[in-house]
């Protein structure tokens, strides 16, 4: 299935394979994942959908996004990448880069990043799936989720859902093309 050319490992277990890598991310027709360190839109039926697919699970963000939240997110484990060296984040690790990110989450099957924009186009070619709300509108923001090449990239299910806030809304899964 996966390409097995370059050995991954995991920390216990005798694992041979990292982790499955998966994006987590909202984003609007025009790429526009945020604004003003704040999601552009109110959807309760998309942040119930993040919560289903993320709790159990280790999450991995930047600083930015962390501080977005205000708290960690429970039944998680929090994990926040920061360049400073002395940040510090009640209730997360945190770590300098996404390697060290990675590595600190060695012991699970699936590690979801949830942004911000640095941190998706940090790690996007690295990434085995994507879990995305596509929403069908154009908004205003500041930060964008990078552009998704159809020749890495195949969609492999989409579920429309009902309009929230006048915004429509598909559950979008990608996997990364040749796995």
């Amino acid at each position: 299935m996966g390409d097995s050319s370059a050995p991954r490992t995991a920390a216990t277990g005798g694992n041979t394979r990292a982790p499955r890598l998966t994006l987590v991310v909202a984003y609007a027709a025009n790429r526009v994942i945020g604004r003003d360190n704040a999601l552009p839109w109110k959807l309760p039926g998309d942040l119930a959908h993040f919560k289903r697919t993320t709790l159990g699970h280790p999450i991995v963000m930047g600083r930015k996004t962390w501080e977005s939240l205000g708290r960690p997110l429970p039944g998680r484990r929090n994990v926040v990448i920061s360049r400073a060296a002395n940040y510090a984040a009640e209730g997360a690790t945190v770590v300098r880069d996404i390697d060290a990110a990675l590595s600190a989450c060695a012991d699970t099957d699936e590690v979801f990043v949830i942004g911000g924009a640095q941190i998706y186009a940090a790690v996007l070619d690295r990434a085995d799936r994507i879990v995305a709300t596509e929403v069908k509108a154009d908004v205003d923001g500041d930060a964008y989720f990078p552009y998704l090449p159809a020749f890495r990239w195949r969609e492999v299910s989409r579920q429309p859902q009902a309009a929230e806030n006048g915004y429509l809304y598909d559950f979008v899964v990608y996997e990364k093309a040749g796995t």
